[in-house]
């Protein structure tokens, strides 16, 4: 058979500079910083084209052939997008790489599952041949853009200082391009990726992908091993949130073989919704140096914590492996599609993705009706009491949650965490506690659950729980206590503290009266960790667990006795305690602060209408603040302090008359507010200097008269006004921070008055952007413009003490 051909040759040398067109990938951050979508867009531009071809004649008995190449100097892929093609029945379009000869033959059947786009083709050079099939007219195709791939010269990360990716080549993980992620074949047929790299960014999945050039830029495998991305499952696109962060797609035959991937491939992944093992393997397409970069790598590294909806992992993975599978290293099968990189060169973080556990995605994936999910159903009978667990190195009947973010763990002599945890037990030498570490898997904000087993109240009366306690750390969050019954409904709260409680273990005891006579009862631990970038400082740990028939609350002082303070710890109020400096005196009736101190006891008391303290108080000169409070929790609270003393306008001020010497004050409490309370709190506030002592002794609490024949409302009338007088100000009013000169040419001072503790400035730039971080100490603090980078502007600048905004100030350079 004869052949007409009719050849021609274009080569394309660009000379104007072309826009780039930007693709932003909106990415949800649930972590601030560090959690990120891992996809590596390829490095491209496109270039306008318009380019036609056409047979010159028709033929009727022999095929035409119509060639055309097409050049760009420097490119390291090509790609070609058509528009007004016709390849009748018979003719057909091919292109090959000049580089390294594959080819790539579209029918116009197969240029509609390409979506009228070609493969990607290895170099900077394609030769496309356009064949016309004898008595076929008006056959044509049209280029209207190229694809032109750029060298990539993104610098790599990893989680911890060493990158220990090794090379992989598994059959069922594929690249997908351009938008830069990896996707995967499961074994109903179908593909997974995460839910952000599908869109019109997600185009072609390609397997066994060759080494990338020296120079990072990347080889694509020959058309024979991509596949046209078809459509998509994710609700991602429409509500983007990191539980909605996956996707099920399809993906068209080959043009070249007319299989799918999961035809040619012979390999797919399992998915399970079982709980993941103790290590995680990550194998996808991130990015790399050299030869590496955004080839096929895996790692293993432990799990860090999971839900029904996450899971989390120490496994190394970087930009571009957004969609690689989650292995259970245990069972080769698939648990679930990375998503997201919390890792840091540091160590500190952790990577993570969704589950198959999440409905949705499991249907997508075309694995039928989910099983239901893990219940929380209590186990075992316990109907003997009292129950006591002191988790000497293990936790007794109690048991971890499954629906929790992270668990619990026993412990001894302190937790790693500086700052934060107790040092030892609070009877014997284990305790259980929850540990903080690690930005997205110990905080913001994890949950951390220790279920009960079944407790049958049938025969008991007075039933009732017992528990210490530790909060200490500036980002403590939250201890709960809940019951349920017969392993349905809501769970009911019966104890919550928040904020830091103090270094130093605290006693709870709390009646669980409406529980008695049931048969089935739970109770459970729920402590949430702390958020912000100082959330690892949160550890809270509990011991030394009772639940008895009986009234374990701690009976209220004995009447009209003074408070031994020998018999209580003394712990810091607040984040306020800046001195803390205390001593005991008159065989424990008397505490003495000095400077600026701010402490409380650990004091169960319900305040009444009929309460009332009274104590001796003393000081050697005036502070800002003298006085004492009620309190249930560890947040300063001006409405419950009764000031004695002091230079500021500040609580209840109804007793704000000491003039000297020792004076005895006696305060109807009950006359001012009323509640539950866990503490009392004693303060010698004095931010502006030192030298300051003032002393509590001889501090009594009671009901009434303490023993007099008056009435209670008697003896609170008797007393001083019953109309609270309110301060004006705040703790930190008195606090003065100057800018001089202010607009400034380079140097200038940041003056801070009456104020004894560390200050914090942070300087922003007019659009928001942090620039500089200052650390600012009582009195006069230089600072240079210049050395700090300040640039002609106008910047704000953000003043803030221990866990507390002083205001913020307008700084003018010129």
């Amino acid at each position: 058979m004869n052949t007409n051909y009719t050849n021609s040759t274009r080569i394309l040398r660009t000379t104007m500079t072309l826009q780039r067109k930007l693709l932003v990938l909106v990415v949800l951050l649930s972590i601030p910083l560090l959690t990120k979508g891992q996809t590596n867009e390829l490095k491209r531009h496109y270039v306008p084209f318009d380019v036609q071809l056409k047979a010159t004649a028709t033929a009727k008995s022999t095929n035409q052939v119509v060639t055309e190449t097409i050049s760009q100097q420097g490119a390291t892929w090509l790609r070609l997008f058509f528009k007004d093609v016709n390849l009748g029945k018979e003719s057909t379009l091919t292109i090959t790489s000049t580089l390294d000869g594959a080819s790539q033959t579209l029918t116009a059947e197969s240029i509609k599952t390409w979506k009228n786009t070609s493969a990607y083709f290895n170099g900077d050079q394609i030769t496309i041949t356009l064949t016309v099939a004898a008595g076929e007219t008006n056959i044509r195709a049209s280029i209207k853009e190229l694809g032109v791939g750029d060298p990539d010269p993104t610098s790599k990360s990893q989680c911890g200082s060493v990158d220990n990716r090794v090379d992989s080549a598994d059959d069922a993980i594929g690249r997908i391009v351009p938008v830069g992620c990896t996707g995967w074949i499961i074994s109903t047929g179908k593909y997974v990726t995460a839910g952000h790299c599908v869109g019109s960014r997600a185009q072609v999945l390609e397997f066994n992908v060759p080494k990338s050039n020296p120079d990072r830029s990347i080889i694509h495998p020959g058309p024979e091993d991509q596949y046209p991305i078809d459509s998509y499952v994710s609700p991602y696109p429409s509500i983007p949130s990191q539980a909605n962060d996956w996707a099920v797609f399809e993906a068209g035959p080959n043009s070249q073989t007319g299989l799918t991937a999961f035809q040619a491939q012979g390999k797919a992944f399992e998915v399970t919704q079982d709980d993941p093992g103790s290590d995680i393997t990550i194998t996808g397409y991130g990015v790399d140096s050299g030869i590496d970069n955004q080839t096929q790598q895996t790692h293993t590294g432990p799990t860090a914590s999971y839900t029904d909806t996450f899971v989390r992992y120490v496994t190394d993975t970087e930009g571009g492996n957004s969609g690689s599978p989650i292995i259970d290293t245990a069972t080769g099968k698939a648990v679930g599609v990375h998503a997201y990189g919390g890792c840091s060169t540091n160590g500190s973080g952790s990577n993570s993705g969704e589950r198959a556990t999440i409905s949705d995605f499991w249907i997508a994936m075309g694995y039928g009706t989910p099983p239901p999910p893990p219940t929380e159903d209590c186990v075992g009978n316990v109907s003997s009491f009292p129950l006591s667990e002191s988790f000497e190195n293990t936790l007794g009947a109690w048991t971890q949650s499954t629906i929790d973010d992270i668990n619990w763990t026993i412990d001894a002599n302190g937790t790693p965490s500086s700052n934060t945890g107790p040092s030892s037990a609070a009877a014997g030498n284990y305790y259980v506690y929850v540990e903080a570490s690690g930005n997205g898997s110990g905080y913001p904000d994890k949950s951390a659950i220790l279920n009960s087993p079944c407790l049958d109240f049938s025969g008991v009366t007075e039933p009732s729980v017992s528990f210490k306690y530790h909060m200490y750390g500036s980002a403590i969050n939250e201890l709960v206590v809940e019951a349920r019954t017969n392993n349905t409904g809501d769970w009911a709260t019966v104890f919550s503290r928040s904020g830091d409680q103090g270094n130093s273990w605290n006693a709870a005891a709390i009646p669980l009266t409406s529980y008695a006579g049931v048969s089935s009862v739970q109770l459970r631990f729920r402590v949430t960790t702390g958020s912000g970038s100082g959330g690892w400082q949160s550890d809270i740990a509990i011991d030394e667990v009772t639940i008895s028939d009986g009234d374990n609350t701690p009976p209220p002082p004995p009447v009209c006795d003074s408070l031994d303070f020998n018999d209580f710890s003394i712990n810091s109020f607040a984040n306020q305690d800046a001195a803390g400096n205390y001593s005991i005196g008159s065989g424990g009736a008397a505490i003495s602060m000095a400077n600026n101190t701010w402490k409380f006891i650990p004091l169960n008391y319900t305040v009444t209408p009929n309460t009332v303290i009274e104590f001796d108080f003393s000081s050697t000169s005036q502070g800002e603040i003298h006085g004492i409070a009620f309190e249930n929790d560890n947040s300063l609270s001006s409405s419950r302090v009764f000031k004695v003393h002091g230079t500021q306008s500040y609580g209840i001020r109804n007793y704000d008359d000491y003039a000297g010497g020792t004076k005895k004050y006696t305060i109807a409490v009950g006359n001012f507010y009323t509640g539950t309370m866990d503490r009392l709190v004693f303060i010698n506030d004095n931010d502006s200097g030192s030298g300051n002592t003032s002393t509590f002794s001889n501090v009594k609490i009671y009901e009434g008269t303490c023993g007099a024949l008056l009435s209670a409302e008697n003896a609170i009338a008797d007393l001083e006004s019953k109309t609270p007088i309110m301060g004006t100000e705040d703790e930190f009013s008195a606090i003065q921070v100057k800018i001089a000169p202010n607009p400034t040419r380079g140097a200038f001072t940041i003056q801070v008055s009456n104020y004894n503790k560390d200050i914090q400035g942070t300087i922003y730039n007019v659009l928001g952007k942090r620039v500089r971080v200052l650390s600012l100490q009582k009195g006069n603090n230089a600072v240079s413009s210049s050395a700090f980078g300040l640039n002609p502007g106008i910047y704000l600048i953000k003043f803030t003490g221990p866990d507390v905004e002083l205001g913020t100030q307008k700084l003018i350079v010129n």
